[in-house]
């Protein structure tokens, strides 16, 4: 598994489910984003988030992409891999994490509905 996180905050604010947590990285990234499984990790919602913030300290960009359960998101890691001015950032190689992102401090916080 190459990316695991852990719920350090929960609340229910009366319509949905907040959670905070943080994101641990190792092993190798897979082209289109690693998986992040939010199953069994104790969110007290069974429902998709629709609404992701992941951030990170060390520069690189976390991007959220849904998926149809809480077992199939993803994180894209987006990196710099040119050295020019106002180009977009590229996305991780498919291979072993670089040493920025497996001791990144990542952040994670969603929005859960109930139903």
């Amino acid at each position: 598994m190459a990316l695991s996180m852990a719920v350090t905050k929960q609340w229910f604010d009366g319509k949905k489910v907040n959670i905070v947590g943080t994101i641990t990285a190792s092993g190798s990234y897979t082209t289109g984003g690693d998986t992040l499984n939010l199953q069994g990790i104790g969110i007290k919602s069974s429902q998709v988030p629709f609404l992701v913030q992941i951030n990170g300290q060390n520069g690189f960009l976390y991007s959220w992409v849904a998926g149809t359960t809480q077992a199939n998101g993803k994180v894209k890691v987006l990196v710099a891999t040119t050295g020019g001015t106002n180009l977009p950032l590229s996305e991780h190689s498919a291979a072993a994490y670089v040493s920025g992102v497996t001791s990144d401090v990542i952040t994670f916080e969603g929005m859960f509905e109930i139903r």
